[in-house]
């Protein structure tokens, strides 16, 4: 049994190389990994830009279904089952819409106020009468008459100064009065995103989007390079394992990456969203953490896949039995939150949209140890692929 047990070559019998040329075929390997992130590199910087735009748009439609929601509340309107109500909310959500409360004057500007405006915006100083030619009033032109002046010269200077709110008192010609304001609800587009308080976060955000992307593309050519150092070293049965096990590792991380991103980030940024709403806390999310959160959030759900994995290989390796993991799945419930708790981020959304599947997959992993052939090799005379 021993002898069945053990594979009969060693490791190093049938070795000629010394430490150094190891390190040297290591080196070599490690340089052609490199090279193809490079390579990866250029192409994902090409795409940098869209990618950057695609991963913001789960939090525009989150942005944009939260204002949605709060503009019907600051209606009054609680009965969105009715369905005008909900065609009302679908016209917000497709135009993209807020509502604000403003303060409209009671009447419009008269003449001679819209050309002291206008006279103000060419930068010039004095209001239209004051502005007007003295021969023009000598000659009994009336104050239409000048103000029209001083709209046809402010059009000829086409003056670029920002109408400020002192101009704007005084072509009124009195501090407005509040009980004559007039309140009223306008709606304005707002597409906000994410916004950059650094001058080179921007750049930065380009350059890490097109590394992740650039390692992705190039990830084939790189585990090639780094599986032909390793597999160098290893017996025929242990290639065996990777070769099985690695396809059905990629499939669970996959699987968990997706599971975040067109799932769960929608509902995550939902929730933020409405907590903070739920606070009085205005929320201008920044580019940089943003783009981390959405990288940690799937990245976090793509690792945690991985547990019918590691459950396989304790039991394999004989540290744990298969019927230590039936008996205490209470116990494993309670770590499985723990862990969700810590590879997402601090919300209940998340925790529980990746503890529910982490559960599942705890199952999966029981039937995997029940189940799964043994064979010779690893561990109790026996290595995973018969």
């Amino acid at each position: 049994m021993d002898a069945l047990a053990r594979p009969k070559d060693d490791l190093f019998d049938n070795s000629t190389m010394t430490v150094g040329e190891h390190l040297e075929e290591l080196r070599g390997a490690l340089v052609k990994a490199i090279m193809w992130l490079a390579i990866g590199l250029a192409f994902g910087l090409l795409v940098a830009n869209r990618v950057v735009r695609y991963v913001q748009e789960p939090l525009k439609e989150a942005i944009i279904q939260y204002n949605a929601d709060r503009d019907l509340a600051l209606l009054g309107i609680s009965n969105t089952d009715d369905p005008a109500t909900k065609r009302f909310h679908r016209f917000l959500t497709q135009n993209a819409l807020v509502a604000e409360l403003v303060y409209a004057l009671p009447t419009p500007l008269s003449p001679s106020a819209a050309a002291t405006l206008a006279a103000a915006d060419a930068g010039q100083v004095g209001d239209a009468e004051a502005e007007a030619p003295d021969g023009d009033v000598a000659a009994g032109k009336s104050k239409e008459d000048a103000a029209t002046v001083a709209v046809e010269e402010a059009e000829k200077l086409d003056g670029t100064r920002r109408i400020d709110t002192a101009d704007l008192i005084s072509a009124i010609g009195a501090v407005p009065d509040p009980d004559a304001m007039v309140p009223t609800i306008q709606f304005r587009r707002s597409e906000r995103g994410v916004s950059s308080l650094k001058v080179e976060e921007t750049f930065m955000i380009w350059v890490k989007a097109g590394l992740i992307v650039g390692a992705v593309l190039a990830s084939p050519m790189i585990f090639y390079h780094l599986w032909s150092f390793v597999a160098a070293g290893l017996h025929s049965h242990e290639r065996r394992y990777v070769y099985i096990y690695l396809p059905f590792s990629v499939v669970l991380f996959v699987s968990g990456v997706a599971l975040a991103f067109f799932l769960v980030l929608q509902y995550v940024l939902s929730f933020l969203l409405a907590f903070n709403s739920s606070m009085d806390v205005a929320v201008e999310p920044r580019l940089s953490y943003y783009v981390n959160f959405v990288l940690m959030l799937p990245l976090g759900f793509g690792v945690a896949f991985q547990l019918p994995l590691v459950m396989l290989f304790l039991q394999r390796i004989d540290l744990i039995q298969t019927k230590d993991y039936i008996s205490s799945w209470r116990i494993a419930t309670l770590v499985i939150f723990i862990i969700s708790m810590v590879v997402t981020p601090a919300d209940v959304t998340s925790m529980v949209a990746l503890a529910i599947p982490l559960m599942l997959l705890y199952f999966l992993g029981i039937g995997l140890c029940l189940y799964m052939p043994r064979g010779r090799g690893l561990g109790s005379g026996a290595y995973d692929p018969a």
